[in-house]
């Protein structure tokens, strides 16, 4: 009989595997609330069990904070069993999110089928705006994109452009004459625009950026943010593509610069919750976003963040930025802190 993981990743690799999202998403729920007693803990309070929770809406959603309570892991395994742990971003000074992982095979496989849902070219020749996997090994998000390295690209090397150090180099880049596809976060290539060191980008190339603006020593919203990217790099306006995710998250979500959401994949889902109520918004309205992500199987498939959106459908919706009152974290805080110390 196959294991829940083995239905997942056929699920997600176009096999057969359930009959619908909600009959997953109810052996997910189960199988955490069985055994994560962190999460069993939480739902239980809020009158959640796998007997009253019938649909996807009805999980229970934690909000990303949870995932810094270091003494009650959400996890559904021994802490001693765990194969991979991602830390959230941050100074030295803070509490970082963990999200544990005992298998690999569910969050690479989000990342290599999320990609081909998404109908994204195929970056053939990558280059990273980041430091190399070795310098990061707690970073999703560089283990995002060494996984579409190896995959898309396994011929390629030394294309990492930011040491340990947190020290910039793109003479390689200066030299490519193919088109290529530049992956970074926001704040590394802002840092790279101030400190002179972008480069016009080879006819067509496009750029993969990621990360938030807010909270930052210098602040720009996204728009005005892509326009310098599109001059600097000499990349068309609607040839960036912006990624949406978390550490807390296995699945990405996608919006080209031309596009007024981010869409997800077949094994998510998304919702509103209005701040005040606690139920999910009515069409249009502006709430809290909430993320199912069933590739979460080791954790917790619902999250709570701390974003600000309108959803558009169960598996898009448009970004309005993040809560005013919020910290910042991230993948572009972890990438100002390094840079501004090049």
């Amino acid at each position: 009989m196959k294991t829940l993981r083995q239905r997942l990743l056929d699920w997600m690799r176009g096999s057969s595997g359930f009959p619908s999202f909600d009959e997953a998403a109810s052996a997910v729920f189960q199988h955490q609330f069985e055994g994560n007693a962190a999460y069993r803990a939480y739902a239980t309070a809020l009158g959640k069990t796998p007997a009253t929770v019938g649909t996807w809406q009805q999980i229970p959603a934690v909000p990303t904070d949870a995932f810094k309570f270091r003494n009650f892991p959400l996890a559904c395994f021994p802490r001693e069993q765990a194969l991979k742990v991602f830390r959230t971003s941050g100074t030295t000074r803070d509490i970082r999110g963990e999200h544990w992982m005992s298998d690999l095979s569910l969050y690479e496989t989000s990342i290599l089928e999320g990609w081909q849902h998404a109908g994204l070219p195929a970056p053939v020749n990558p280059w990273f705006l980041s430091p190399p996997p070795q310098e990061a090994p707690d970073s999703s998000l560089i283990h995002m994109f060494a996984t579409l390295q190896r995959h898309h690209a396994p011929e390629t090397s030394g294309r990492w452009m930011i040491d340990g150090e947190g020290r910039l180099n793109v003479s390689k880049l200066a030299d490519e004459g193919r088109p290529v596809v530049l992956f970074a976060t926001a704040v590394a290539l802002l840092r790279c625009m101030e400190s002179g060191k972008s480069l016009p980008l080879p006819s067509g190339s496009w750029i993969f950026e990621t990360g938030g603006y807010k909270g930052l020593k210098v602040t720009l919203e996204p728009e005005a943010f892509r326009d310098q990217v599109s001059e600097a790099f000499a990349v068309p306006r609607d040839k960036l593509l912006n990624e949406y995710g978390m550490t807390e998250l296995s699945s990405p979500f996608y919006a080209w610069s031309s596009e007024d959401r981010h869409q997800g994949s077949p094994w998510t889902r998304i919702r509103v919750i209005d701040p005040e109520t606690g139920l999910e918004c009515e069409p249009g309205q502006i709430g809290y976003l909430e993320i199912v992500d069933l590739a979460n199987l080791d954790s917790v498939a619902a999250i709570r963040t701390q974003d600000l959106a309108i959803a558009r459908d169960e598996r898009s919706f448009t970004l309005l930025g993040r809560d005013p009152g919020a910290l910042p974290r991230g993948c572009s805080r972890r990438s100002d802190d390094l840079l501004s110390h090049s």
